[in-house]
């Protein structure tokens, strides 16, 4: 299977992407060009500000996965920027518990209806305060 994994390089994305290589997976890794540590196989490993949706179309655009794992987002266009620019056929976004608001710091995941949300492409800089009042 050819993954993207956008990040990967840091804490828990190390172990994760040694385990897709041992399963036999095509990793290819995405990010900002800081961090390159040694995995236990080789990886392909392409840098692009992913904030910036002509660096991503430059980087990866046209490109296919079957799989991407997608674990640095900071905002909802960075998301667009991605799913733009890049073929996939499954995608995987890890977050944190932190985009909840405090009220609901102990929310569970069948009590979270994204469906019932709209949905909203917000530019983490230039919509910070926006977005502070959305998660409060």
């Amino acid at each position: 299977m050819k993954i993207l994994v956008v990040g990967g390089t840091r804490y828990f994305g190390i172990p994760m992407v040694n385990t897709l290589l041992k399963k036999g997976h095509e990793i290819t890794i995405a990010t900002r060009g800081n961090s390159k540590p040694i995995f236990d196989d080789p990886v392909e490993y392409v840098v692009m500000d992913r904030m910036d949706s002509a660096s991503v179309k430059e980087t990866l655009g046209g490109k296919y996965f079957d799989l991407i794992i997608d674990k640095i987002a900071y905002s909802s266009n960075d998301v667009k920027a991605l799913l733009e620019n890049v073929s996939w056929d499954r995608h995987i976004q890890i977050s944190t518990c932190s985009v909840y608001s405090k009220k609901h710091a102990d929310i569970t995941e069948d009590e979270f209806k994204p469906e019932e949300y709209e949905l909203h492409w917000i530019d983490r800089i230039k919509n910070y305060e926006e977005t502070k009042r959305h998660v409060q």
